[in-house]
């Protein structure tokens, strides 16, 4: 984890202190206005680009009509928003990490002012939504709706401020002490392992290893993100849920990263199946989402179909394989090695078989 990354986060723990010596209408005003000189420091392109697809999305559905010319309007703006995005994605990084989440939570609020179940929000009220700081690095994607009623319904309540603290705490631990700190340790003494003659093996074990870093580090980062949001006063949607508890990979992604998941369910998943009547094709859509959300490349959509085969090869088995009577514990460690096994095996897959470079600056294993 860099430097900048916790330099923000501290940022938005202070940020979530300071809004409430604000007078309560402005209270996210002077959050929004934070954030803009904070991710304007940092990237002033990403701030550009989140300030007009922002105010691009606003003029749109606040003149478009119902009918024909809300679908257009719908469609064109989901072109543009994702177009703008895939085509920030190759130049260099001109874009940081916190755009993919911003330009998923401008079509999200598309997509339910399309289907009727959003009104038009004002400038102010779409901006304050999208430039809430504590959520712009690692989310989660949370909604509109579940923003806009927490805002309306804040207020101080002292155990909501120890519970964010407290949860920013172990945030903290979670990402620094265990995935930072520990990982980097185990990744140095396994470094020698590339002399095995295995390469295989090898890359399948480091490939294990960086998912519970990644778990470590990018959920200890949400706690942090949801801690903030709790200092200032909201209950924003949860991002993991312990995941190495599943009882299935289709259960493991309902606890992983559950926003960009729910996301991924809700508008690809459903609307692919509406349309094709196959839940098939909507678990591969939705994970295509996911795989090429983390990086646009050829390696992540051999990921997404990797993963999407295993949901539906373990939907398949369960419903073939005779439950086997085990202690609960043995079974749930049985489980989360099988889980963190496939995860993991889609590296050397892809990378060894397929000989597909693997995407190093992705932030996914």
């Amino acid at each position: 984890m860099t430097a900048q990354i916790s330099a923000i986060f501290l940022l938005a723990i202070a940020a979530a202190h300071v809004i409430w010596l604000l007078p309560e209408r402005r209270a996210f005003d002077g959050m929004a206005l934070f954030t803009v000189a904070v991710i304007g420091w940092q990237s002033p392109e990403t701030l550009a680009w989140l300030l007009a697809a922002s105010i691009l999305t606003w003029a749109v559905l606040a003149r478009a009509q119902a009918g024909s010319s809300q679908n257009w309007a719908a469609g064109l703006l989901a072109v543009l928003l994702l177009g703008g995005f895939v085509a920030a994605q190759f130049t260099n990084g001109l874009l940081w990490i916190g755009a993919s989440y911003f330009t998923l939570r401008l079509l999200h609020v598309v997509g339910d002012w399309w289907t009727r179940t959003l009104s038009p929000p004002s400038l102010l009220e779409l901006l304050r939504y999208q430039l809430f700081l504590p959520v712009m690095v690692v989310g989660p994607i949370h909604r509109y709706q579940t923003f806009a009623r927490q805002v309306a319904r804040r207020r101080w309540e002292a155990q909501a401020y120890w519970t964010g603290l407290e949860r920013c705490l172990i945030g903290f631990f979670m990402a620094h002490v265990l995935g930072s700190y520990a990982m980097n340790i185990v990744e140095v003494r396994t470094a020698g392992l590339f002399a095995y003659p295995d390469r295989f093996a090898v890359v399948w074990l480091l490939s294990a290893l960086a998912w519970i870093k990644l778990y470590f580090i990018f959920a200890g980062l949400s706690e942090i993100a949801l801690g903030a949001s709790r200092i200032a006063g909201l209950q924003l949607e949860e991002n993991f849920n312990k995941p190495w508890r599943a009882s299935s990979l289709l259960d493991f992604w309902n606890r992983w990263h559950m926003s960009l998941t729910n996301w991924s369910r809700d508008y690809a998943y459903r609307p692919v199946m509406a349309i094709s009547r196959s839940p098939i094709l909507g678990v591969v859509a939705a994970m295509l989402v996911i795989g090429l959300w983390h990086a646009i490349s050829f390696y992540y959509l051999l990921w997404a179909f990797w993963q999407a085969g295993g949901i539906l090869l373990s939907r398949w088995l369960g419903a073939r394989l005779p439950t086997l009577a085990m202690p609960r514990p043995i079974a749930a460690i049985l489980v989360a090695t099988g889980i963190l096994g496939w995860l993991s095996l889609a590296r050397p897959v892809i990378t060894i078989v397929l000989g597909i470079d693997y995407d190093t600056d992705a932030a996914h294993p």
